[in-house]
């Protein structure tokens, strides 16, 4: 049975409750609101929490429609990487008006709600990692519309709500370790429809709510070191579904709400140090059944809620530096007591709740950087020599090396440039690749003919070495190191004028500094785009076949078989595009040139080997280049040689649109832009007219203080697949929880690991299996390319600077078989484990006194789980009987 205490009854008033800020001002702040794929399920009184992952979790809720109201069960995960949601384990039991909790151990905690049948004291955990939930040990006290808080040292509090017996004052600590409640003191009042607020000094400040006496002002504050709960400075004014949000400042801002048969515009400061409320700028807009997200930027954002005898599709800003308002983009869909969500991009995530057309399946994000992008370009040290058709690549010193007619190190820290040793035989349009063991591999090229050398260049030393040769001369080539720590180098051009495209590919191993042939293309290709794709496969796309003709065509190479296969078509033709692999495994096509340039771009999607339109550039652009952002957007920028642009724009995978940015101090194309360690940046060179030397950063603009952001101290380097990610310092967990206080919403002050490879840019955030105010143990990393990545930690959506990590490549040991079964459709399987991450091949043969060389290749191994590996011969059924063998390529 729904229990409907005084609080939740809607109650519709002509008038506000306090009149707006005469100060504040209505001017639109630069922000948009998306619109993103819709929940599975509409719900409202919900839960919604930020996983370690960068994934959303949310569950239970309830629904109604014409009919009986739903009490639901089921929960569903948002993926910001695609903007859609995928359903996920239901909860044991329907709830609504229950909290949930994401702890230290990476897992969520939801406690109590009313689950229809009466209010609840159940609690479960949800496991990220198998997407499953599990009973744990139950609340003391029945509750809903309760507060829960992570305390930082790693309980749960759990506070007031509404019980059998009414209003409750009852609190209780959950303790993750042993699964178990125990009690914790009495508030000096009982109440529901509170915040709880976590303090910068670890405290919980309580304020406001429902209670007996109706509309409560009455404030306390939890010590947990002691465990008793003390009053302190009364609200102004007594409110109810309120938001209080802990500001950077320390502050504590309560926002809104209802008292009586009002809708507040006040809003209120609670300093810590004093005890003690102060009034602060008013909303433009009374209102309650609201959420409220502290940004990056230090601004409080205020979206939707119910004011005016209407549901509310504002939202406003409150900058703690003037204490005033302002309007800011409104949402799509009005609506109340919904989630929000600060994503570690810096967007806010806005699900379900109550609107005009009834309970919301409805989701949409907030991108603080829209119309106009924030974006910016600043100048840096200009390069040593003019350059253009060079290469540039991020060592593990942060440090970039420029490689081409000449070599040129530049280093973020002074924002200046030095000379290097030049390499031995100086060359552009040639590859360059960074490899495991900390060289950097440069093969062929051009340079008044046509190379096949190679050459190694160590940043230890600074000087070059040659190496093995290339099989055969080559420029406009593409090159990629592949999970084996070998380099796959494939087509490019040789000959006259227009060069001959090439067909063959050949692979290079560092251990023996040789090059080998494997598997020619279907078509050769010069000026196409290479892109390893996340199962360990690579896709090259479009390019030039002979004198000026494009190729539509795609394929992929399988490192396991050494073979090419066909990858559909482009719907345009092109060469000199880009192409970035994006972290939800797709590809992005964007520009090009095919007898004029283009704006267009498509994605690939390698599980369907199928290419599909997304939204075009808003310049057409040639020789440009794209840079996948560390918060999963893509930074295209200059190009086009008939008319060299300035212009640069981000796409948005959630949205498949672009936006404009800032543009470039200096228009360029055939350069190249580099992510530094620090977020930013670095456009190097290019022709403008003729080669130029300038050099500049680009800072995607979210305007954190830099007192915010977490620090890096020590990583895990090397790493091996299988093991944990563990980095220390400070900061990891955040200057405060960044939300409404309410039970809802989803604090975001705890740490968030991205894993980036600077080969491939896969781009993957980690589950965590333990983090602290100053560390963080992930899960075990797999499925992974080898070599260099860059480990990032966000805080409240403030990323770190990153740490460089070495992966290692994989060693196969023994293999151990398990026991192999024939399926009931007649297939074969079997498994076996070996080193995480290492690859393998399965051969067959029915007489296995035939050479290797005649035994049948069958295809690649699955990796299941860390060193887990799995086969199923469909073709078994054919063959009553068949032998096997596993091989390391």
């Amino acid at each position: 049975m729904r229990v409907y205490p005084t609080s939740l009854v809607r109650l519709v008033f002509m008038v506000a409750g306090v009149a707006p800020n005469p100060w504040a001002t209505h001017r639109t702040a630069a922000a948009s609101w998306i619109t993103n794929g819709p929940m599975a399920q509409a719900r409202e009184y919900h839960t919604a929490t930020l996983l370690a992952n960068g994934t959303v979790l949310v569950a239970g809720g309830s629904f109604y429609s014409n009919g009986p109201l739903m009490y639901l069960a089921s929960a569903e995960v948002y993926d910001p990487a695609v903007g859609t949601w995928k359903q996920t384990g239901a909860l044991n039991g329907r709830r609504e008006f229950h909290t949930a909790t994401l702890l230290p151990t990476g897992k969520v905690l939801v406690a109590g709600g009313d689950g229809g049948s009466g209010i609840l004291s159940s609690a479960e955990l949800y496991d990220p990692a198998s997407g499953k939930w599990t009973l744990t040990g139950p609340l003391n006290t029945a509750r809903q519309q309760h507060t829960a808080t992570l305390l930082p040292n790693g309980k749960v509090l759990v506070a007031g709500g509404y019980g059998d017996s009414g209003f409750l004052p009852h609190a209780e600590l959950y303790d993750p370790a042993t699964g178990t409640w125990t009690a914790t003191g009495f508030l000096t009042t009982a109440l529901e429809d509170h915040t709880a607020t976590l303090l910068a000094n670890g405290k919980v400040l309580v304020a406001g709510g429902y209670g007996f006496s109706g509309d409560l002002s009455a404030a306390e504050v939890y010590d947990p070191a002691v465990g008793t709960w003390m009053g302190t400075g009364s609200l102004n004014v007594g409110r109810v579904f309120h938001t209080t949000t802990l500001l950077a400042n320390g502050q504590a801002l309560a926002a809104g709400g209802r008292h009586g048969s009002g809708y507040l515009a006040s809003t209120e400061l609670y300093d810590p140090a004093s005890a003690k409320w102060t009034a602060t700028g008013g909303l433009l807009n009374g209102r309650y059944g609201h959420s409220a997200t502290l940004l990056p930027s230090g601004k409080l954002l205020v979206a939707g809620g119910w004011g005016t005898n209407t549901w509310l599709g504002s939202s406003e800003l409150y900058d703690p530096g003037t204490g005033l308002w302002t309007a800011s983009a409104g949402l799509s869909t009005a609506r109340e007591f919904h989630t929000a969500t600060l994503l570690p991009s810096g967007k806010v995530l806005i699900a379900g709740g109550d609107g005009s057309a009834g309970v919301l399946a409805s989701a949409e994000v907030y991108d603080p950087a829209v119309n106009p992008a924030a974006g910016s370009w600043a100048s840096t040290g200009s390069m040593p020599y003019v350059s253009a058709y060079h290469t540039a690549t991020l060592l593990t010193n942060g440090n970039v090396l420029v490689a081409s007619t000449h070599v040129m190190v530049y280093d973020p820290a002074t924002g200046t440039w030095r000379t290097n040793n030049s390499m031995n035989a100086p060359r552009s349009s040639h590859t360059a690749t960074f490899l495991p063991n900390g060289k950097v591999l440069v093969a062929g090229g051009y340079n008044g003919s046509y190379f096949d050398s190679a050459e190694l260049y160590d940043p230890m030393t600074g000087t070059w070495t040659n190496t093995g040769a290339l099989t055969q001369p080559r420029f406009q080539h593409t090159a990629t190191l592949l999970r084996s720590g070998k380099v796959l180098v494939a087509g490019g051009g040789e000959g006259g004028f227009p060069p001959d495209s090439l067909s063959g590919c050949e692979l290079y191993d560092p251990a023996t500094g040789i090059w080998t042939a494997t598997g020619s293309m279907i078509t050769a290709r010069r000026d196409h785009t290479m892109t390893m794709l996340t199962n360990g496969t690579v896709l090259v796309a479009g390019g030039l076949v002979s004198g000026s003709s494009r190729v539509y065509s795609a394929e992929v190479y399988d490192p396991v078989t050494g073979i090419w296969t066909g990858a559909g078509a482009l719907s345009d033709a092109r060469n000199s595009h880009t192409a970035t692999l994006l972290p939800s495994g797709k590809v992005l096509v964007a520009g090009g040139y095919n007898y004029a340039a283009f704006a267009s771009a498509e994605l690939y999607d390698p599980v369907s080997r199928t290419w599909t339109n997304t939204g075009a550039m808003t310049t057409t652009r040639v020789y440009h280049t794209a840079t996948l952002l560390p918060n999963g957007k893509v930074l295209v920028v200059g190009g086009d040689y008939t008319s060299v642009t300035n212009n640069a724009e981000l796409y948005d995978p959630a949205s498949g649109k672009w936006t404009s940015t800032g543009p470039l101090n200096t228009p360029r194309w055939s350069h190249t832009t580099t992510l530094l360690r620090d977020g930013k940046v670095l456009a190097a060179g290019g022709i403008n007219p003729y080669y130029i030397a300038s050099a500049e950063l680009y800072d995607v603009g979210l305007g954190f203080s830099n007192s915010w952001q977490p620090q890096i101290a020590t990583v895990t380097s090397p790493l091996n697949l299988g093991a944990c990610l563990v980095l220390t310092g400070a900061r990891f967990r955040g200057v405060s929880e960044g939300s409404a206080g309410n039970g809802q919403d989803s604090p975001c002050d705890y740490p968030l690991v991205q894993l980036r490879s600077l080969e491939s840019q896969r781009s993957v955030f980690l589950l965590s299996t333990n983090w602290q105010t100053n560390s963080l143990a992930s899960a075990p990393v797999w499925n992974f390319p080898p070599g260099y990545a860059l480990a990032t930690v966000f805080v409240n959506g403030v990323p770190s600077t990153s740490s460089v990590v070495s992966i290692l490549v994989p060693v196969p040991t023994t293999t151990i078989l398990t026991p192999a079964r024939r399926l009931t459709n007649g297939s074969f399987l079997f498994t076996f484990t070996n080193s995480p991450g290492a690859l393998f091949s399965v051969l067959a043969t029915t007489n296995p006194s035939l050479p290797l060389s005649n035994w049948s290749v069958l295809g690649g191994v699955t990796e299941v789980s860390p060193g887990q590996f799995q086969f199923t011969d469909s073709q078994a059924a054919n063959n009553p009987r068949r032998f096997y063998r596993i091989r390391s390529p």
